[in-house]
């Protein structure tokens, strides 16, 4: 079994981790964000293009997402880790 060390010290490198994809993939969001923003205004009469505009969209939700869920077990790994000290 760990002890409460171990398990502190992986509990802070999984917030770690999760903290620093939070805002990897929050700053990719934003990029494709733009990049939906130019291939629509690229594309404007064609509809493919708007459908890959539309496809780009959906992935930069997607990555939103995952950053939001990846501060939220940041959020969590601080609180178990402050449960464990009390």
């Amino acid at each position: 079994m760990a002890s409460n060390q171990e398990l502190i010290n992986a509990l802070q490198n999984i917030k770690s981790s999760s903290t620093e994809l939070s805002a990897m993939a929050a700053k990719a969001s934003g990029s494709l964000k733009t990049q939906a923003g130019h291939i629509v205004a690229l594309t404007k009469p064609s509809q493919s293009g708007q459908m890959a505009a539309m496809a780009v969209g959906v992935a930069a939700n997607s990555l939103a997402q995952a950053a939001a869920s990846m501060k939220s077990l940041s959020g969590s790994c601080e609180k178990f880790i402050n449960n464990i000290l009390k």
